[in-house]
């Protein structure tokens, strides 16, 4: 049976891939997302940084100062998990936790300035990575899997993050 192909595609070349995991769906989200995620600790090792604490420094970027809450919320990780990433990054002097301006009881986190530098020489690498990983699609393809990714991560439930991620030398 010949793959799929949209009107006016060619077909998808699946010779790679064994007929038996063509169409199942886990196996081929699994290995571009183990790939990826390797690739993303390689560019993120020489700042000091795991993924999850790029998808904090990115959120501040974005959204500016949150609580641990929101962040957690936005970025559906668990409390718990949430404490660690932080204090990770505060001890690295990547943010900095203040004072709620309405909230006694809450703590505001903002990027420390150098967070900012280290943000942005991150995310120059992580662009460039993206670039090359993507490079096989075209621009339309790249826009449609940003489309379903973010509705997949819209519907997925809040995430642990093991703790021994954030000690020296793990890898995670």
């Amino acid at each position: 049976m010949p793959p799929e192909s949209h009107a006016g595609e060619p077909p998808i070349n699946t010779q790679a891939l064994p007929r038996g995991l063509a169409r199942r769906m886990g196996y081929l989200l699994n290995r571009p997302a183990h790939l990826w995620r390797e690739r993303v600790q390689d560019v993120l090792a020489p700042f000091g940084l795991l993924p999850p604490h790029f998808g904090v420094m990115a959120t501040l970027d974005s959204e500016g100062p949150q609580t641990q809450r929101a962040l957690g919320e936005l970025l559906r990780v668990d409390p718990t998990t949430m404490v660690w990433i932080i204090d990770h990054l505060e001890k690295a002097g990547i943010v900095r936790r203040g004072k709620h301006p309405k909230d006694r009881r809450a703590h505001l986190v903002e990027l420390s300035a150098s967070g900012k530098g280290t943000f942005r020489k991150a995310v120059k690498c992580l662009d460039q990575l993206e670039a090359e990983f993507l490079s096989h699609l075209t621009k339309s393809e790249c826009e449609e899997l940003r489309r379903l990714l973010t509705k997949l991560f819209q519907n997925i439930p809040t995430q642990k993050v093991s703790p021994k991620l954030f000690h020296r030398g793990a890898k995670p």
